[in-house]
């Protein structure tokens, strides 16, 4: 299970581990934005950190800006250790519903509400 909050907006926000598939995992807080159809879309910041691996290939999916960076990360997710393509973005952590596919996500929408996500058997 995932957890995070919403907030008096109804943004919600969660918990995750992220990492470049090896230890130490970094946790973040994303913003669950469910308009987004890519799985993860991550700060300059973040992906450097983290020292992600660039997708070569040149593939981007028609859900990515063209021209933007794709990387390959990988986030504990409701079934375990999950690899997830990530974007760059230049605004905050954001999860799309690449991501989601296959959970069921529950959130209090009231600041400070409780935000759970599960995944779907």
């Amino acid at each position: 299970m995932i957890t995070g909050r919403s907030d008096a907006d109804g943004r919600i926000t969660v918990n995750i581990q992220v990492s470049d598939g090896s230890p130490p995992r970094r946790e973040i807080a994303a913003v669950v934005a469910t308009e987004n159809l890519v799985e993860m879309a991550l700060p300059r910041l973040i992906i450097t950190q983290l020292g992600l691996t660039p997708l070569s290939d040149g593939r981007f999916t028609s859900d990515e800006p063209q021209g933007s960076q794709s990387y390959i990360a990988y986030v504990e997710w409701v079934r375990g250790l999950s690899p997830v393509i990530a974007v760059e973005t230049a605004g905050e952590p954001l999860i799309g519903r690449g991501l989601l596919r296959g959970s069921f996500l529950r959130a209090d929408f009231m600041d400070g509400g409780e935000v759970a996500v599960y995944g779907i058997e």
